[in-house]
This record gives C-alpha cells, sequence and structure tokens, in this order.
C-alpha cells in the first residue's frame, strides 16, 4: 500500500512539474504613417466629415483574425488576434485617411461634435473581413456618404464593394498588410467620391 501511495505522488509530481509547450499569443494592427500636425482649434475648417463607427457583419466581428478556408468553412484563428476590435482599428485608419486627404474639412469620430448644415457623415458596413486561400485578403461591404443639408440627413453616394490583395508572403503579418492595402485601396475610393461631390 505504501508503495503504491509513493508512486502515485511521484507520478503526481512529475505530472504537475512537466509542462506541455504554451502557445504565444499574436497579437496585430496596422502599421500608421506618420501624417503632418493636426490643425490648430483656430484652423479648423467650417464643416465636418464626421466618420461612424465601422459596422462588422457575421463571424468577422470579433478579435480572432479569420480565414476562409477552400471548402467555404471559415476558420477562427486560436493565437492571432487583432490588437483592439478590429471595427475600431478600420474606424481609425478611415477617419486619419480622409483628415490627411481632404483639406477643406475637419474630420472626427461621430458623435464628437454636433453635425450641422453642409456636414459630411461616412458609414461603412464590412459583410466580409477574412483571409482566402487564393484571393488573399478580402474586404466587402457597403459604403455610405450623406450630406446634412437644411431637410437632415440625405444619401449623396453609396457603393457596394469587394477589394482583395494577394499575400506577398505566407503568415499572418502579411495576410495583416494585405488587409491594410485593401482597407487603403477602400478608403481612397471613399475619399475621391467625397471630393467629387464637394467640387
Amino acid at each position: 500500500m505504501m508503495r503504491i501511495l509513493i508512486i502515485l505522488s511521484l507520478l503526481f509530481v512529475l505530472t504537475a512539474c512537466s509542462s506541455g509547450q504554451s502557445t504565444q499569443l499574436k497579437y496585430y494592427d496596422f502599421t500608421h504613417q506618420k501624417t503632418s500636425d493636426s490643425a490648430s482649434v483656430s484652423e479648423l475648417k467650417q464643416a465636418f466629415i464626421h466618420v461612424n463607427q465601422v459596422k462588422i457583419e457575421g463571424v468577422a466581428d470579433q478579435q480572432p483574425l479569420i480565414q476562409l478556408l477552400n471548402d467555404h468553412s471559415v476558420n477562427i484563428a486560436n493565437y492571432h488576434f487583432w490588437s483592439q476590435h478590429p471595427k475600431h482599428t478600420l474606424t481609425n485608419a478611415l477617419t486619419r485617411a480622409l483628415a490627411k486627404d481632404i483639406s477643406d474639412f475637419s474630420t472626427v469620430p461621430a458623435g464628437k461634435t454636433k453635425i450641422d448644415i453642409d456636414d459630411i457623415i461616412v458609414e461603412v458596413t464590412v459583410t466580409k473581413l477574412v483571409g482566402h486561400y487564393s484571393l488573399g485578403s478580402l474586404i466587402e461591404g457597403q459604403w455610405f456618404i450623406y450630406n446634412n443639408d437644411i431637410n437632415g440627413k440625405r444619401l449623396q453616394s453609396s457603393e457596394l464593394f469587394s477589394i482583395s490583395t494577394p499575400l506577398q508572403n505566407s503568415g499572418f503579418d502579411a495576410l495583416i498588410k494585405a488587409h491594410q492595402t485593401s482597407w487603403e485601396k477602400l478608403t481612397g475610393k471613399v475619399t475621391k467620391a467625397i471630393l467629387t461631390k464637394t467640387d
């Protein structure tokens, strides 16, 4: 009996001391290009572009990175995550891009200031934000540009989009770079649509 207790104790100690190899969690974000200093309060433009938080629908509305597999099933990464919820990453990138590229308006996140006449409101809904087995980064959805006039918010422009960017290398680092390139293509289209409507 004593022998069995010693063997069980020894096994318990060995089991407790041996640990499996722990997998490192990784978090990803877009790289931020340095932009010119923001305008001081006295230099703020008369009208604003209000950027609503990006809405993400479906399975991509979570922090783990998503991959669309060959058989149309979805893989949710166990150890690879956005550093913040992707809706915040996409919204921040869109706000920075519009502020950098459109000088006639002050660009602010929605809710930071009252929406006034001649202000512009930008909304983006993303239905797919995935790594794709052959396309690389795949981002799909629809954007809306509204103008606020005396009668309220009026739709100026809207477009369905499907943007893909091939991966330069394999791995999640390359996927994030491709996602950023795809998102920059989208922000370029939104910027062009706003500039066309305001010229």
